[in-house]
């Protein structure tokens, strides 16, 4: 490293350098870091020691100031992190009407530390030393009030610490390929992260190198760039605090950024004439800022996910920060602790089933390659990307495969880790996050870190499995993202309503956590937060022109029995009721109809009343057989959806049939029939309704067996319209296909009506005969070929049952395209008679 730092250096940051000498002899000493970085956290540990100021300020906003006591609190453990969040809402400037909130926007982000991020050694340094420190970064709400105006960026949420810049300058890249390094992040550990311990107790030294480093970085962006971020807003804010803590008696250390540590160092040097960059607000803007200590982890930590700061595989650094502070450190305790950590990393990829070779060979391999290239590229000990190179060259045959992938999809989750921290549980948090955490203690989830882990629930005669399923329900409904069903019953879309059982996925994150508390202001219980967004649901189907739809009704009915929201069943209810008498759509009421049938067949879990609810579902169907004079309608998309109302409300009737009272002498059944006429589909041409309505009166014993052959005579008789014959099958199948199967009018009247077709209707129709024959299982279609083969004379020795699976649909339909252009070609030619005995 000290061959890199003697390379002559740019005039502007020589001049830098002398300002920094100045200012130490004011007293004020400036540590610039890397985020999250051991070598930083190592040396700033020893240059507190060594310097003992009086004030650390730390880049951080200095709205944060309020959370020293929490973050300074002998139960907070990180990895942990700040949850800042703001809001603003434009206020209407008329003083005679209320504040109208108009296009509230909400900002959120993350200040992570883990045990080796210098910002908490120089919180646990400095209070142990009793340094007097200061957060003196912008707040949270002024940098929004920024992000706001400059609303065509990117300002998703977001962590408050960011190193991008680093990571795409030209100068580092350049200086990444010169050495031969693969990216930033090797490029840091072989210059810095891999310097010996030795070195590391110079902190002075160290730290000017990670200045150099950084200002060379920083001379790569022009000054509109760092205009457009908020940058030298920032930095703006930084010095005139440093400014202000310069007093003769007290000796200040600075901890930031190295990025922004030669801005500063200009700033303070000429303060008189620097230049001021202020944010203005929006006077029409109300902005409110709250922030909360929550639990952080490695996994959201690790920069391979997608964090925009600090170094990639938390575990790993967490690993090397406790061999730095071990006592008593030399070259052979070193080497133990390297082969001591690769073992468990073996240990555990056998234990996940991805080595090819015994974990003892795993490690005997690794090691001795990773020991050689450490040595080889000048490392006291192996580095991160040494390890990695070591894993792939002992363990990986060849080429890396997608076969492999899953190796080291295991060893980078392992080098990340899936630590949570401690807070307290006194600590500052909306009560929303305290209700839900009692509960998960109360339920007994493992929350210790975020492996996700799987729950079974024995719902219908556990009381206490009961609980715990509403209470993940409510948790799913609220989107916080903590738990997803993977099974069970379900009474909204009517599936697996035979299963006694739920079982749930579930892992804790910080983004969890900080859901709860984007939550946490519409209340302080789950109950409450569902229940506004169900009749947020409710303004949205008004808004929609749906606020009166029974099935919308019926599905927020649903949903809220199911989350428990007792308060709400009753109000619900009631309107169901009184839009079932208003609601003129088939597909809605029958669909409501369908929904309560559900929720009927839960009652019991649910805790339902059950006269009230047998009364709606009872409402519900009748409401749906005075509306069946909708399936008259012609139009071709409403055919197809009405053949399915209509089987499905046939469903319901049967079902809800078995319901009634004994003493209840009324039919649901002879409701349905009434207010069908096959007269009309006749009419109107309606022939899959009518197939469909044939087939059910037969099951129903509405008609007799010579009634249908009737029917099934007159659908297929020689001269009917071949698409309305088609359709008229495809509304049997839709019911019951084995009617046709069995009978063998159907079959023989339809293969009359097929051999008297032209070829070129033939082979119109012939992809919907395809797909309807499809709907058959083999036997039946062993047993319709079979009577086939008998009308048509074939012998005994065709095989009929013999499929060609290479020859697809398409195929055959051009296959008898060029048959039937040969026939033509022939006949032009007048060749047809030499056909005659020809098989083609």
């Amino acid at each position: 490293m000290s061959q890199f730092m003697q390379t002559q250096l740019p005039e502007r940051l020589e001049q830098a350098f002398q300002y920094k000498q100045q200012l130490e002899q004011q007293q004020l000493f400036f540590a610039p870091i890397r985020h999250h970085s051991p070598a930083c956290a190592f040396a700033l540990k020893h240059y507190i020691q060594t310097l003992q100021p009086t004030h650390i300020l730390i880049e951080a906003p200095h709205s944060f100031q309020f959370l020293l006591e929490a973050l300074l609190e002998e139960n907070t453990q990180p990895p942990i992190a700040i949850f800042a969040q703001t809001q603003t809402k434009n206020q209407n400037e008329r003083e005679d009407e209320e504040a109208v909130t108009e296009s509230p926007s909400l900002f959120s982000a993350y200040y992570p530390f883990c045990e080796y991020s210098p910002e908490w050694v120089a919180l646990q340094q400095g209070h142990a030393q009793q340094a007097q420190i200061e957060f003196i970064d912008l707040s949270w709400q002024e940098q929004s009030v920024f992000k706001l105006a400059h609303a065509a960026l990117d300002w998703s949420q977001k962590n408050l610490i960011s190193e991008r810049y680093l990571a795409h300058s030209q100068f580092i890249q350049g200086l990444a390929q010169q050495l031969r390094c693969r990216d930033h992040d090797e490029l840091w550990d072989h210059l810095f992260e891999l310097q010996h311990i030795s070195q590391l107790k110079q902190p002075a030294d160290f730290f000017n190198d990670v200045f150099t480093w950084c200002s060379l970085a920083r001379l790569d962006y022009e000054h509109d760039v760092l205009l457009q971020d908020a940058s030298l807003h920032r930095e703006d804010c930084m010095w005139q605090k440093i400014h202000a803590a310069l007093q003769p008696k007290h000796k200040v250390l600075v901890v930031t950024g190295g990025f922004h540590t030669l801005a500063l160092i200009e700033n303070l040097a000429q303060h008189q004439s620097a230049k001021r960059y202020t944010i203005q607000q929006n006077k029409q803007q109300k902005w409110q800022e709250n922030a909360w200590l929550i639990r952080y982890s490695f996994d959201r930590l690790d920069a391979l996910n997608g964090y925009a700061s600090g170094m990639p595989s938390p575990a790993f650094y967490q690993q090397f920060w406790q061999d730095l502070n071990q006592e008593n450190l030399n070259d052979v305790v070193i080497e133990q602790q390297f082969l001591s950590y690769l073992t468990d990393i073996c240990h555990h990829l056998e234990n996940k089933q991805v080595l090819d070779v015994t974990a003892y060979i795993a490690l005997k391999n690794t090691a001795e390659v990773a020991l050689q290239l450490a040595n080889l590229r000048g490392h006291y000990r192996p580095s991160r990307y040494d390890l990695l190179d070591a894993l792939q060259s002992a363990l990986v045959k060849g080429e890396l495969e997608d076969g492999q992938q899953l190796l080291f999809t295991e060893i980078y989750a392992y080098l990340s880790g899936q630590q949570l921290g401690k807070v307290a549980a006194h600590q500052h948090s909306p009560a929303l996050l305290q209700n839900v955490f009692k509960q998960i203690e109360k339920y007994r989830f493992n929350v210790s870190d975020t492996i996700p882990r799987n729950r079974k629930l024995d719902i219908y005669r556990k009381s206490l499995h009961q609980d715990i399923s509403q209470f993940l329900h409510l948790l799913e409904f609220i989107d916080c993202g903590f738990a997803q069903k993977l099974s069970g019953p379900d009474f909204s879309q009517g599936a697996g309503l035979d299963l006694l059982f739920e079982e749930w996925r579930y892992t804790w994150s910080p983004s969890v956590e900080a859901r709860l508390i984007e939550l946490a202001e519409l209340g302080d219980q789950l109950s409450q937060i569902a229940l506004g967004k169900i009749l947020a649901l409710q303004q949205e189907n008004q808004k929609n022109g749906l606020g009166q739809s029974a099935f919308e009704t019926a599905k927020l009915l649903t949903l809220a029995c199911r989350l428990g929201l007792k308060e709400q069943l009753n109000l619900l209810q009631k309107q169901l009721h009184q839009y079932l008498q208003t609601d003129q759509n088939l597909q809605s009421v029958v669909s409501a109809a369908q929904q309560l049938y559900y929720l009927w067949s839960g009652r019991k879990l649910l805790q339902l009343p059950e006269h009230i609810l047998q009364s709606s579902l009872f409402d519900a169907v009748k409401q749906a057989c005075f509306l069946l004079e909708q399936l008259y309608d012609t139009h071709e998309d409403k055919i197809e959806s009405n053949l399915t109302h209509f089987k499905t409300l046939h469903d319901l009737v049967l079902s809800v049939e078995k319901l009634k009272p004994e003493q209840d002498q009324s039919s649901f059944l002879t409701l349905f029939y009434q207010h069908i006429q096959r007269s009309k589909l006749e009419e109107f041409r309606l022939n899959k309704l009518k197939g469909a309505l044939d087939s059910l009166m037969f099951l129903d014993h509405q008609i007799d067996q010579e009634q249908l052959k009737t029917y099934l005579k007159t659908a297929f008789a020689i001269g009917s319209d071949a698409d309305e014959a088609v359709q008229y099958v495809q509304g049997m199948f839709a019911i019951a296909p084995e009617i046709f199967v069995q009978s063998s009018i159907a079959i023989q009247s339809l293969y009359e009506l097929v051999s008297h077709w032209r070829e070129e209707t033939f082979l119109q129709i012939l992809p919907d005969l395809r797909y309807i024959f499809s709907q058959l299982s083999p036997k039946q279609n062993s047993a319709v070929s079979q009577h086939i083969a008998q009308m048509a004379g074939l012998s005994g020795q065709v095989i009929l049952d013999q499929v060609y699976s290479d020859i697809s649909e398409y195929d055959m339909l051009n296959a008898a395209h060029l048959n039937q252009q040969l026939q033509q070609i022939l006949q032009h030619d007048q060749l047809e008679n030499w056909l005659k005995g020809v098989e083609i």
